[in-house]
């Protein structure tokens, strides 16, 4: 298995150490699994503290050799739970915290009322916002990751192709889906960040299950195959001359790429192929205007503005309240980073930044259209990292 290099993981703690000195924070306490794999380079139960000067130091809780094997970081101890880590900062001369950062968006209460226990005289701050700039901006080793990760895509949709056939139901083009993706190295699992949010590898979405409402924050839902996922592939099967919208994700390594095609057996209305179209628009557009310094709102703005003028505002990514106010959002090791390309965002475009891009159109009771595409912020503008042409993907059979 590949680890994350030394040096990578070396750089992001010195990036948070700065954010540390600046805010005037004595360290930060490092718990959720992504931020932690993120700084570690492991993902085994674990405690990381980072101080604002030295090193941080690793509390592994359970698989101690494998976070010895897997992450560069040269303190690396054995805790049985939290009650003990008092105890080894001091044995590492942390004598006193006073103010430290913990991930407050996704923190469990009762884990920081621990925290609050354990360190009666520390103030503690919410870092998380910061610490997710921090990922925001990609290294050249994420960015081949995320390279990685779309070529698989490629290949899945690229296969997929050439396997549909009319009669299928969802779940089996979804299944064929986690075949190809597994089979060129997908993870199994992709993450969100937001509260109560999850994702699948793919939601394969025909018809009218397409503009189907769920709690996902997404544009479209899907019915899935019970109310316990309540999203993405079910039982309907596929028929001719119907949108059928793939949004596919895979990772390598932790890292995201994310991508969304319309496949159609025969020929959809006119209605719905001008819509598509305009999704490609939007596309064209976005890429034109993105430049470093350019505000992730104005470009919402120029979305929403180029769906009105084509006569689509009322099903621009969703419809009546399944509607969202976004066109765009970070990818990497999660599928909800920063920047949001939304109606209140105050994000600016960076180099470094890798974007999904996703103007979609929702019609009730007919199926969503559009494209997804993923893009590297340059200094020139935006560069597409997604292999797979942007076109409706017609199967004639």
């Amino acid at each position: 298995m590949e680890k994350v290099p030394e040096e990578e993981v070396g750089q992001r703690i010195r990036r948070l150490q700065i954010i540390l000195a600046e805010a005037d924070l004595d360290g930060a306490f490092i718990l959720q699994n992504v931020d932690m794999f993120y700084f570690s380079g492991t993902i085994q139960a674990s405690i990381l503290f980072v101080p604002r000067e030295g090193s941080p130091v690793l509390m592994v809780q359970k698989a101690w050799k494998r976070a010895q094997d897997e992450s560069p970081l040269e303190k690396i101890v054995r805790i049985k739970n939290h009650n003990q880590v008092g105890q080894v900062l001091r044995d590492f001369g942390v004598n006193m915290l006073e103010t430290a950062g913990l991930e407050m968006d996704v923190l469990p209460v009762n884990i920081y009322f621990g925290y609050r226990k354990y360190f009666p005289q520390c103030r503690w701050v919410d870092i998380s916002g910061e610490i997710r700039k921090l990922r925001m901006i990609k290294s050249p080793y994420e960015i081949d990751q995320v390279r990685r990760a779309v070529v698989i895509l490629n290949r899945g949709f690229t296969d997929i192709g050439e396997l549909m056939r009319e009669g299928m139901t969802e779940l089996e083009i979804d299944g064929w889906l986690a075949l190809i993706a597994r089979r060129e190295g997908h993870m199994g699992i992709l993450r969100m960040r937001g509260w109560n949010q999850e994702m699948m590898h793919a939601h394969v979405l025909s018809g009218e299950s397409g503009s189907e409402i769920s709690f996902l924050n997404s544009p479209q839902g899907g019915t899935g195959n019970t109310p316990a996922m309540a999203q993405g592939a079910g039982n309907r099967s596929i028929r001719k001359n119907e949108p059928i919208g793939i949004d596919y994700g895979v990772a390598v390594n932790g890292y995201t790429g994310d991508q969304f095609r319309t496949f159609v057996i025969g020929n959809i209305s006119k209605t719905l192929e001008r819509a598509h179209d305009c999704s490609r628009d939007i596309h064209r557009l976005l890429v034109r205007e993105a430049k470093p310094g350019v505000r992730c709102s104005d470009l919402y703005k120029l979305a929403v503005e180029e769906a009105a003028n084509k006569g689509y505002s009322d099903f621009f990514m969703g419809h009546g309240d399944g509607q969202t106010r976004f066109v765009g959002h970070g990818i990497g090791l999660e599928i909800d980073e920063y920047p949001i390309i939304a109606q209140r965002s105050e994000d600016k475009i960076e180099v470094g930044m890798v974007i999904a891009i996703e103007p979609k159109f929702v019609f009730p009771g007919k199926g969503v259209v559009g494209l997804e595409d993923d893009y590297l912020v340059t200094a020139s503008g935006l560069e597409r990292l997604t292999l797979t042409d942007q076109k409706l993907m017609q199967v004639h059979k």
